[in-house]
Order: structure tokens, then C-alpha cells, then sequence
């Protein structure tokens, strides 16, 4: 037999077992409703901050890698992937023949256009510094993607993995402008249906997907309700399947509800009040005082109802876990505080700040931040606690620091990789990183352990930027918020990552 009638039948049988699992797949069925408490500002990947926002993005585009539940990286469009000898290049082989839901090929020059717009200082993408180390990206073939590495860079792949790195068609965010921020055109199993700003949205399936996660439902339709009490009453009317953000003192009443269950799946959420290191901020006597000032299990048991564990390192639980070292936890010592505040140099009330917080991003968080300013003035600070609007939060936020008034903000961070986590927060001069924190030795040794491929090299290296950063105090370090999620008995298969992105890949919806 030739080689040639091998390669023929060889093709034959990849298109019949293509085929019949293609027939095996059921068609969607049924709509799933979930009522969420922050209505993400956009869907597009590189500006987007949100969970919420991820969720979107992971069912409508798709990445070259993703993370699936567990965090593990799993292969999305990549079929195989290789670091150069020099660690200068990594290349990878995407699927062949894929499209965009409107038609447009999605090959290996879209690929590079979405990454190379990402990394386009005029862009301005709030994930331009943590993809600092990818000079360019280049399409060696129609289905061979090259990233050109400004550093050797060990954690690649987990960069890769995220939402952020989901691939856009730049061809139709040329035509579709700011539309495109709420209505992506992507590869994903689902599309954007429809979106009414601050109210809801809706996700059907994508009619040309052919990935490895197919639709399972007819349709998703998110609800956004700010309020607790809102959110609960939806799910307890029947009138969503699915609430995020179960406040501590529904949890025992939704969970007696018949054919109701609360699920509290791990988070890598750490909730901190992040500094602006400028002013008195500047002085780490202040800082620390600050920290003491904090009656961390009395607010976990009294506000948050135990949905939360006292922070003893920056990065969450979850946050490459071999990597992470974690230390003491902070004492309540309001009389060292005090003692502080008095070396620094301010008398009882003269030290003046100010904290802004959002208002049902995170759990209880307005009242959490109304029981930090009596926190603050019970050492002598008069603290002025500013509860905003999503909208006006990330406006103050994302100013840079020479700019902000505020002293300090109410901020979760859950990110899968250590270097994700760090070097965004930690590394002078990165967009991401709006405190203004700066250290040289926290610098050099973000550079080392990016390029560091060795493990045990790997923990040494993180170990101390985590000692560094733990001891210099650019937070106020709170806590790892647990998740807690309201879910009819009727819908199965729900999963949610540590990062508090839910994963619809299995979800089906009884009667």
C-alpha cells in the first residue's frame, strides 16, 4: 500500500471519528439565569477587570491556553508548544482552520494582531506591563504563532492562560469600534446576544464553534443586582438559577430553602486596603500602624459571618501554591498602633486620611470599610471612608499616583500565577501598579524569578519578595474572601475557579 493511500484513509477515519463525535454531542438545551452584583464596564479582554467580566470572556473567545477549574492549564486553540534553546522565542502550533462567529479565519496572523494590539503602548491596555517581558508576536505560518521575548520568561504559559491573553479579531473591533467592548466577536462556544448597560445580558451559542467545549445550553442571561437582598429575593422566587455573592446572613435561609444549596468552592481572593505610598503613606511606621489597627477576626465573625481567613502572605491560597510562603498573621495591637502614630509625629487627630471603597464588589465591603474608619480613629487617625459606585471606584483607582487625593482603596486580587501576581502589583513603573511601591530589591528579584525555570529556585526567589513586601506594609493586609454561591438544585455541572470565574462547559438545567 502507498504512502499516499495511508495518508488518504488516514484522513478518512479522522473525518468519521470527527464526524460521529460531533454527532455525539448534545444540542444546547435549556437557560440558565444568574443574578451578579458588578456589571463589568466592557468584554474586551485587555481592559476588563472583573470576574464577571471573565466569565464572559472565557465562554465568547478563546485563548491559546486556559485554565480550567483547578487552575490547571489545559490547551485551547494550541496543539503543541516550545521555548528556543535560548528561552528568547516561544512558539506555538494553533488549531487548523478555525474562525471567528462572524466568518473571519482565525489563524495564526489573527493570533498575533490580537497580542501585538495588547502590547500596543497607544492602546493602553491595563495588562500592557504584565506582558512587559513579549516584545512582539509573529506569524511564522497560517497555524505557527512566535513570541519574542524581550527576557527569558519561565511563566509564559500561565500568562498565556488568562482571560487577558483571549484572542480578539482586530478586524471587526476596527470596524465595530466601541461596540466591540460589549458585543465581542470571537471563537468561543457562545456569543454576546444582547446587553443593556447596568441592567443585563445575555450569552447564546456560537453556530460555528468547534472547539473542545461545546455549548451545552440554549441560553445564559445575566442579571445585574447590585443589592444583596435583591439578588437573594431573585433566587429564592425561583426567578434566577444561580446568585453570586450569598451575604452572611442569608446563607442559613437559602440553604433550607427546598431544592436550593449554597456552595463555598475555594477562593485565591486577597482582600487588602492597597496604599498609595506617597505623603504620610510614605512612612512605615504609619503603615504598620495602620495594619495593628485592624481587628481582623473580629470583623471576619461580626460583618463578614467566617467568610474569610485572616491574610499571612499578599498572594491567595491557590496562587501556585509551591511558590507561596506565607508568615505570622498581623496582631489586633491598637496600643502599638497608637505608639506609632505618636513617633511618625501626629498627635491624636492630626494625622488626616482618606480610603475609598466600592459598594457590592466584594462581600460587605461598604460596611467594612465604615468599621476600618472607626478602626483608624480608635488609634488617633481621623479617617474619612468614601463609599463609591463601581464606576467612580475604578476611576480612582486606575488614576496614576502623582494624581490620586485618596490615601488608600479597597481592592481583591486573584490571579493564578506568582509572577501574574507580583509583578503587576510590585514592579516600579508597571501600569498595573497603583500604589506607587517601589523597591529595587523587590525589582531585581521580580526579574531574577521571571526568568528562573527551576523550582526550588523558583520558591527561594518569591519566598523573599513575599518577605519583602509582607514586612514593608504597602497594604493594609485583610483577608482571603471565601466565595459563596446561591445554586438551584435543578441546574448541574457548575464550576468556579479560584478567581471566581464560573466555567459553563457542563452546565445543564432541569424542569
Amino acid at each position: 500500500m502507498t504512502k499516499l493511500t495511508h495518508s488518504i484513509l488516514a484522513s478518512m477515519l479522522a473525518s468519521l471519528i470527527s464526524t460521529t463525535a460531533m454527532a455525539q454531542v448534545p444540542a444546547p438545551a435549556g437557560t440558565l439565569t444568574v443574578a451578579v452584583g458588578a456589571d463589568p464596564e466592557t468584554f474586551d479582554p485587555h481592559f476588563n477587570d472583573l470576574p464577571t467580566g471573565n466569565t464572559v470572556d472565557l465562554h465568547v473567545l478563546e485563548g491559546l491556553f486556559r485554565l480550567d477549574a483547578e487552575n490547571n492549564v489545559v490547551n485551547e486553540l494550541a496543539t503543541e508548544h516550545a521555548f528556543s534553546e535560548d528561552g528568547r522565542t516561544f512558539t506555538v502550533k494553533i488549531k487548523e482552520g478555525r474562525t471567528f462567529s462572524n466568518g473571519n479565519p482565525l489563524d495564526a496572523e489573527a493570533v498575533a494582531a490580537s497580542f501585538n494590539r495588547l502590547l500596543d503602548p497607544a492602546v493602553g491596555s491595563i495588562y500592557r506591563g504584565l506582558y512587559s517581558s513579549i516584545e512582539r508576536v509573529s506569524a511564522e505560518d497560517p497555524t505557527t504563532v512566535v513570541f519574542h521575548l524581550a527576557e527569558p520568561n519561565g511563566h509564559v504559559l500561565l500568562l498565556l492562560s488568562s482571560t487577558n491573553a483571549t484572542i480578539i479579531d482586530t478586524k471587526a473591533l476596527a470596524e465595530m469600534g466601541a461596540e466591540y467592548s460589549r458585543k465581542p466577536v470571537g471563537s468561543g462556544p457562545y456569543m454576546v446576544d444582547s446587553f443593556v448597560g447596568g441592567e443585563r445580558y445575555r450569552l447564546v451559542p456560537n453556530p460555528t464553534y468547534s472547539g473542545d467545549f461545546p455549548a451545552t445550553l440554549e441560553a445564559i442571561d445575566f442579571l445585574v443586582v447590585p443589592e444583596d437582598g435583591s439578588r437573594m429575593a431573585l433566587l429564592e422566587t425561583g426567578e434566577v438559577d444561580v446568585a453570586e455573592r450569598v451575604p452572611p446572613e442569608s446563607i442559613e435561609t437559602i440553604s433550607s430553602l427546598d431544592g436550593m444549596q449554597v456552595m463555598t468552592p475555594p477562593s485565591m481572593f486577597s482582600i487588602n486596603m492597597e496604599i498609595v505610598m506617597k505623603g504620610p503613606m510614605g512612612d512605615p511606621r504609619v503603615r504598620e500602624a495602620l495594619n495593628l489597627a485592624v481587628d481582623r477576626e473580629g470583623m471576619i465573625q461580626g460583618i463578614l459571618g467566617g467568610l474569610a481567613t485572616p491574610s499571612v502572605t499578599m498572594p491567595g491560597p491557590g496562587t501556585q501554591n509551591e511558590l507561596r510562603v506565607t508568615f505570622d498573621p498581623i496582631p489586633f495591637d491598637p496600643e502599638r498602633a497608637k505608639a506609632l502614630i505618636e513617633e511618625a509625629g501626629y498627635a491624636p487627630g492630626e494625622l488626616s486620611i482618606t480610603m475609598v471603597c466600592p459598594n457590592g464588589r466584594y462581600i460587605k465591603d461598604a460596611q467594612i470599610c465604615q468599621a476600618l474608619q472607626g478602626s483608624f480613629q480608635a488609634i488617633g487617625v481621623t479617617a474619612a471612608a468614601q463609599v463609591v459606585d463601581r464606576g467612580t471606584w475604578t476611576e480612582i483607582v486606575s488614576q496614576p499616583v502623582a494624581e490620586r487625593t485618596d490615601n488608600m482603596a479597597m481592592l481583591g486580587r486573584a490571579t493564578a500565577g506568582m509572577d501574574y501576581t507580583l509583578y503587576r502589583l510590585f514592579k516600579s513603573g508597571v501600569s498595573a501598579n497603583t500604589t506607587g511601591y517601589a523597591s529595587p530589591e523587590v525589582d531585581a528579584l521580580l526579574a531574577e524569578g521571571r526568568a528562573e525555570t527551576d523550582v526550588a529556585r523558583q520558591k527561594d526567589i518569591y519566598g523573599q519578595i513575599q518577605r519583602k513586601i509582607w514586612e514593608d506594609r504597602p497594604f493594609v493586609f485583610l483577608w482571603y474572601q471565601t466565595q459563596a454561591i446561591g445554586i438551584a438544585d435543578r441546574v448541574t455541572g457548575l464550576e468556579i475557579q479560584p478567581n471566581e470565574t464560573m466555567h459553563f462547559d457542563k452546565v445543564a438545567v432541569s424542569n
